[in-house]
């Protein structure tokens, strides 16, 4: 096994993007260079430090955040068998993303297809519009993605979510929160908040493989956080947004936005908005399969 980057053809690029690093910014990373590619195109690895200094770049902390997704969901790459049931070496994950841990059900759909088939990614055009049209004036809300979240886990009959009189409590309670710990308004820094935001990054990420819909909020999460602090965002209604233009540059073109690298990227800008998410695509959740708020 060769833990060293390499340097593949065009060809075997662009199908470790394709079909493998199924995440708009770790395929997109790959796709520039960003992110080198170990071991070899057919069992691509990445070093854990490597998307730790990508995620950090700028200043901020999200890419601590990124190592816990790529050693959780991704400590294992394929064995003799086929399967993703081979340790990888220490320091580094898997590129394969498709059939992995962190592939589940109720997924967007837009980069890959069944999410426990190695190799089963592609671009989906379809998936993609029906994202983007529900933008306004290029920009989506976040209260918009966490409708399409919804929509993606309805249309899956094998996606898993909670009951829903237990969503109803869960998403009461992260609203009140978020109005009470987490504000926006508050300085997000002292020490107290900080505290509280690390408890709730706990119980969010203990979530992430129980549960479809905690698990698609925090994949979206990880894009809002990405775009929190873009020069230039807006908000629409109190809701951060982001650019369809900067969506099709990561999911289309597999490009990071420019200038990517001068802004901060926070872990805390995960939670909060992984938590907005979640409370939102509940609540459509719930609307969707037909229960009022006191079903």
């Amino acid at each position: 096994m060769n833990t060293e980057p390499f340097e593949p053809t065009s060809d075997e690029r662009n199908s470790v993007v394709e079909r493998k690093a199924t995440c708009p910014f770790i395929g997109s990373a790959v796709s520039q260079r960003a992110l080198p590619l170990r071991n070899d195109a057919s069992d691509p690895l990445a070093s854990i430090a490597d998307v730790r200094g990508l995620g950090n770049t700028g200043g901020g902390d999200l890419g601590d955040l990124l190592v816990f997704f790529a050693g959780g969901n991704h400590a294992f790459m394929r064995s003799a068998r086929g399967k993703l049931d081979a340790a990888v070496p220490l320091g580094f994950f898997s590129l394969d993303f498709p059939g992995s841990q962190g592939s589940h059900p109720g997924h967007s759909g837009i980069l890959q297809g069944d999410p426990e088939t190695l190799n089963s990614g592609r671009f989906s055009q379809a998936d993609f519009d029906r994202l983007t049209s529900r933008a306004a004036d290029g920009l989506f809300k976040r209260s918009d993605v966490g409708a399409f979240i919804a929509e993606n886990l309805v249309r899956d009959p094998k996606s898993k979510v909670l009951d829903h009189r237990t969503l109803a409590l869960l998403a009461g309670d992260l609203a009140k929160i978020v109005e009470s710990g987490l504000g926006f308004l508050g300085n997000l820094f002292n020490p107290n908040q900080a505290d509280s935001h690390r408890d709730l990054e706990e119980k969010l990420t203990k979530l992430l493989g129980e549960d479809n819909l905690v698990g698609s909020s925090g994949e979206f999460g990880l894009l809002f956080a990405f775009f929190a602090n873009k020069p230039g965002s807006r908000h629409i209604d109190g809701e951060p947004t982001i650019e369809v233009s900067d969506l099709k540059s990561m999911f289309v073109d597999k490009r990071l936005p420019p200038g990517w690298e001068t802004w901060k990227k926070s872990r805390i800008d995960w939670v909060t908005n992984t938590t907005g998410l979640l409370i939102s695509a509940a609540n459509k959740y719930r609307k969707l399969k037909g229960h009022g708020a006191g079903g």
